[in-house]
């Protein structure tokens, strides 16, 4: 099914969407033209569809690489939508491929929400959330210029996220910080092969990823400074519901952080941001840091039933000069 989103006008195109994706049948598939599509509120999907690119399938398609061939969800200048301007709500089976989800920063500067990033709630910030989502995918799809909070914020077992971009979220020098891509609840899991460029908090946040896979993605500072590239956290909370990693490995990727643009390359605990609490196992290796202020940081993590394995990672400073 194709939903053609530019018959409806500006102003039209996330009631247009909406309408598609009420009407699309359960695993089924929607499809949207390439081109940029301005939403003025939000969009919800609760049912399991594929969303992609008109044409995307089974083609060497990547968003990631180009996004001109690319479906872009443009955040309005006054969108207000606390969660960002596209929802994965409360369901199973649903897979994002070929998308551009673009928050259009630089037009909401002075916007409400923006106002909101500073006073009240960062939810009002994020580009994307995915809440509650079981057997849920994300496949080269590029999150960039979330105004705060997160390009992307996820909920939902057996995820598999995959060949994305999450990219020049939030604004250090304005303290509208953004993660790239924050995992809530991640168990049994994968991600793989994504790359994190110029975010300005933490670029890959982990909160619970029991038995998950995080491999070969590629973090990039480049242009603004960021707290960390990668963290195992537990958002304050006990390892019932927060900071388990049991299970999980943590390997191949790459923390590169050009003139000391992160604090730390890869934090493994929560003591940093509170003394709340642990994170409790995981195996980190063949890891590669490079020009972090402080390589790896390992602070409230691991205890004796259930302690965190670090070994075979690099570490290496900034080039000369920095």
């Amino acid at each position: 099914m194709v939903c053609h989103l530019d018959t409806r006008g500006a102003y039209g195109t996330a009631d247009a969407l909406q309408e598609c994706i009420n009407r699309a049948p359960a695993y089924s598939s929607l499809e949207i033209p390439p081109g940029t599509y301005v939403l003025h509120r939000q969009v919800v999907v609760s049912t399991p569809l594929t969303i992609r690119t008109a044409g995307s399938a089974g083609t060497p398609l990547s968003c990631a690489a180009n996004s001109t061939s690319c479906a872009v969800l443009a955040a309005a200048p006054d969108l207000l939508a606390m969660w960002g301007p596209l929802v994965v709500w409360s369901t199973n089976n649903v897979s994002l491929e070929h998308l551009v989800i673009d928050g259009n920063r630089s037009a909401r500067v002075t916007s409400t929400a923006a106002g909101f990033c500073l006073t009240r709630s960062n939810t009002f910030g994020f580009n994307a959330s995915v809440l509650d989502c079981t057997d849920c995918t994300l496949d080269d799809v590029v999150s960039a210029h979330a105004l705060c909070g997160t390009g992307m914020v996820w909920s939902g077992a057996r995820a598999t996220i995959q060949r994305s971009a999450f990219m020049a979220n939030g604004d250090a020098a304005r303290s509208m910080w953004s993660d790239g891509l924050t995992l809530i609840y991640a168990p049994e899991s994968v991600v793989r092969a994504n790359q994190f460029v110029d975010n300005s908090d933490v670029a890959l946040l982990i909160a619970y990823g029991v038995q998950s896979r995080v491999e070969d993605n590629v973090v990039a500072q480049r242009t603004q400074p960021s707290f960390a590239g990668l963290m195992l956290h537990n958002f304050n909370s006990n390892v019932r519901t927060s900071g388990d990693f049991r299970g999980a490995v943590i390997a191949g990727n790459t923390v590169d952080c050009g003139a000391l643009l992160c604090a730390f390359g890869i934090q493994v605990g929560p003591r940093p941001w509170n003394m709340k609490g642990i994170i409790v196992g995981g195996d980190l290796h063949d890891n590669a840091v490079r020009g972090a202020k402080v390589g790896i940081n390992v602070d409230g993590a691991g205890m004796l039933g259930a302690p965190v394995a670090i070994y075979d990672n690099r570490v290496t400073p900034a080039p000369a000069g920095s």
